[in-house]
């Protein structure tokens, strides 16, 4: 037994790489152990996490990158204490990683002047996107707390909780931002020469974005569109309800779930429908046209009843607003081939037009064909010569 154990010290005592520095075989069985325990680690974070992003309602294209990089940083730091703890030196990884960055921008000959931003590393750019990736996960779980705890208890208006939120956002994304710069060592200098050289990209390249960007400010505090408001592009004929506004573009949901993409600079710019500015009210207009020899009191009556028999249409005037009335019919015009008319009412939820539309067409349809009344269609009368001269 004891030679076994004997053989077994001497084997893991073994050197694999014979260099300026040997590995062991113990060393590299505690580096592959080490980093096994660090992708278990990484699983269950992932599943933590997965839990908590579903709580906060982050969509599943985020979440997947989110996860993505934690499992990537999870994997990272578990290789650095691998390296660390199994006394395998990095070696040219090592000196990769804490390379000062700041060399390759200045002379050879400055190489010996102090200066703290020749510390700037890959190493320290890693901790300075740990700290940001930290300061975002923070912001979706404490902007979950302040919605569930505090704002809904205070029954504020939706789009005044997605303003708070999204400044609040902000501000832990800035505050994150400047401790991972502290982290870095980078200077308030270096800052002025990036925002210089992005100001030049704006003016050049970015002119799109920064507008977008304005837009974006001007969507959230002049509030023409506002989350759950009901609009209408009319030169690109998108239609559905606003979900969310962000600083580059806004979100319409169409009428089939599907997602819309707007970039804020069209809504500023172009014409916008807001069907829900200062309500939800919506004056639907039904056109329909009967043969000449029907008769017109009897068609008025007819769509009348029709708009009253259907439940979802506003009954009688609203008084403090003065354009709501009860339904009525207007008499357009003596067409070519069709007295036209024109049934006018009104609907509380602008959202279900094509619905209560389509119903009241068919109401009228039933109902025509009850009193005999005929929906027009074109004709033209042609008359032949019976004398055929030529």
């Amino acid at each position: 037994m004891d030679e076994l154990i004997q053989q077994l010290h001497t084997f893991l005592q073994t050197p694999v790489i014979d260099q300026d520095d040997p590995i062991m075989v113990i060393q590299i069985v505690l580096f592959i152990g080490i980093m096994a325990v660090s992708l278990l680690i990484a699983g269950f974070l992932r599943r933590w996490f997965r839990r908590l992003f579903i709580r906060l309602k982050i969509t599943q294209n985020l979440e997947g990158r989110l996860l993505a990089l934690l499992f990537l940083i999870v994997i990272i730091v578990g290789g650095t204490l691998a390296f660390g703890l199994s006394g395998i030196s990095a070696g040219i990884l090592g000196k990769f990683f804490n390379y000062p960055l700041m060399n390759l921008f200045q002379a050879s000959e400055a190489d010996g002047e102090g200066g703290g931003e020749k510390n700037l590393t890959l190493a320290r750019l890693f901790y300075a996107f740990v700290i940001v990736f930290g300061m975002f996960i923070l912001s979706k779980y404490l902007q979950w707390v302040l919605r569930q705890e505090v704002l809904q208890a205070f029954q504020i208006e939706q789009h005044t909780q997605f303003i708070l939120l999204r400044f609040f956002h902000f501000t832990i994304i800035i505050i994150g931002i400047i401790i991972s710069l502290s982290a870095v060592g980078i200077s308030l200098t270096s800052i002025a020469l990036i925002f210089g050289g992005l100001s030049i990209g704006i003016g050049f390249g970015l002119q799109n974005i920064a507008s977008n960007l304005i837009s974006g400010f001007i969507l959230i505090f002049e509030r023409p569109i506002k989350i759950g408001d009901l609009v209408e592009i009319m030169d690109v004929d998108i239609f559905g309800r606003v979900s969310s506004i962000n600083l580059r573009s806004t979100v319409i949901v169409s009428l089939d779930e599907k997602e819309i993409i707007v970039p804020n600079s069209q809504l500023i710019t172009e014409s916008v429908h807001n069907l829900t500015h200062a309500n939800s009210l919506y004056r639907l207009r039904i056109p329909v046209g009967v043969s000449y020899g029907s008769d017109v009191d009897l068609v008025k009556k007819v769509l009348l009843d029709a708009a009253d028999e259907h439940l979802g249409v506003i009954k009688e005037s609203i008084p403090n607003i003065s354009n709501v009335t009860a339904p009525f019919v207007r008499f357009i015009a003596f067409g070519n081939s069709s007295l036209d008319f024109e049934l006018l009412v009104w609907i509380p939820d602008s959202f279900q037009r094509f619905d209560v539309a389509s119903d009241l067409h068919f109401i009228i349809w039933h109902k025509f064909k009850e009193h005999n009344i005929t929906i027009a269609f074109p004709q033209l009368d042609v008359h032949f010569d019976p004398t055929g001269d030529e």
